[in-house]
C-alpha cells in the first residue's frame, strides 16, 4: 500500500486523502465489475426464432398433377400420380424432404406403384401422413390431366358407374375419380347436414372440394332432390333448424320472433321478413316447408 502511495505521489502530486479517495473509488468499480460478470453468466440471452422458409415453392406446372385443393396451413393437397410426381411436389404435400427423397429412389429404383396403399411401402410414410394424403393419390395410367378426366372416351366413363348423390354410401363413392375415403366420409357428413342435395354443383359445398375435382366428378354424379329430407318452419325446435348449413343463428331468432309476434310462415313473403338475401333463400328454399 505504501508503494502505491508514493506511486501516485510521485506521478500525480496527489496528497494522502486523495489517494485514499482514489483508492476506494478503484475499488468500487471493481467490485461492480464483478457483480456484473456474475449476473450476466446466470441470464441466457433469449433465441432469435428465424421463420423457416424451406419448404416453401413456387408453383410449377406440371401435367401429371392436378391441383385441387389448397390451404392456409404449410402444406398444399392436390391430387396426384406416385408414379409420377416429383420431389417438389412431394414435399409441398407434406412430405419431409428426407422422406421425399426416399419415395424417389425407391421409384427410381424400379416400383410401381399400382394402388394407393404402396405409398406406404416408402420408407419414412407414416400412416398420419398416409392419411392426410389418401384421398388425392390417383393411379390413372401414365398420366392424369384435366383434359384426361374432362374428356375420357366413351368406354372409360362405362367402367365408373354414375351414383345417385342421395342414396350412395361411402362404398359407392370410392370408384369416382379423385374420391378417395377422406372426400367419401366429407360429402356424407355434408349430405346429413343438409338433409340430402338437390343440385350437384353442392359438392363444391363440401370441404376441400375444389371446382377443379367437380368438373372431374360431375359427369359420374347425378341427384334426385324428390329425397331431400324438408323442414317444417311451423313446428321445427330451434336447434334443429339452426343446425342446418343454410340457416345461421340470426336467422334462426329471425324466424321464432316472426312466428311468435304474427303467428305461422305460410308464404315465401313472410320468410323474405326474416331473410332478406335473395340468394341465400333459392339455397334455403328447397329445404323448407311451410
Amino acid at each position: 500500500m505504501n508503494f502505491v502511495h508514493r506511486f501516485l505521489s510521485a506521478w500525480f502530486g496527489f496528497n494522502k486523502q486523495q489517494r485514499n479517495g482514489l483508492l476506494v473509488l478503484c475499488a468500487l468499480v471493481f467490485l461492480l465489475f464483478v457483480v456484473r460478470l456474475s449476473i450476466s453468466s446466470f441470464i441466457k440471452p433469449e433465441p432469435i426464432l428465424l421463420a423457416d422458409f424451406s419448404n416453401v415453392n413456387l408453383p410449377e406446372s406440371n401435367s401429371n398433377v392436378l391441383v385441387t385443393d389448397s390451404s392456409s396451413d404449410n402444406n398444399t393437397l392436390f391430387v396426384f400420380n406416385p408414379n409420377t410426381v416429383s420431389k417438389e411436389q412431394l414435399v409441398k404435400l407434406g412430405f419431409k424432404e428426407k422422406t421425399a427423397n426416399t419415395f424417389i429412389n425407391y421409384r427410381n429404383k424400379g416400383a410401381h406403384f399400382n394402388k394407393k396403399e404402396d405409398v406406404k411401402k416408402v420408407y419414412g410414410v407414416t400412416e398420419e401422413l398416409y392419411s392426410t394424403i389418401e384421398a388425392y393419390i390417383l393411379i390413372e395410367g401414365e398420366k392424369i390431366t384435366h383434359k384426361t378426366f374432362s374428356k375420357q372416351e366413351p368406354s372409360s366413363k362405362k367402367q365408373i358407374k354414375v351414383v345417385e348423390l342421395n342414396t350412395v354410401d361411402s362404398i359407392g363413392l370410392l370408384p369416382l375419380p379423385g374420391i378417395g375415403p377422406a372426400y367419401a366420409k366429407r360429402i356424407l357428413k355434408y349430405r346429413s347436414l343438409l338433409g340430402g342435395f338437390y343440385s350437384t354443383e353442392q359438392l363444391k359445398e363440401v370441404y376441400g372440394f375444389t371446382d377443379s375435382l367437380f368438373q372431374i366428378v360431375k359427369a359420374y354424379v347425378k341427384v334426385d332432390a324428390s329425397l331431400v329430407t324438408k323442414i317444417d318452419l311451423n313446428t321445427e325446435d330451434f336447434k334443429k333448424l339452426n343446425a342446418h348449413p343454410y340457416i345461421s343463428y340470426e336467422d334462426t331468432k329471425s324466424i321464432f320472433n316472426y312466428r311468435r309476434k304474427n303467428g305461422p310462415i305460410t308464404k315465401l313473403e313472410h320468410l323474405r321478413v326474416c331473410i332478406y338475401d335473395e340468394e341465400q333463400l333459392k339455397k334455403i328454399i328447397p329445404y323448407l316447408s311451410f
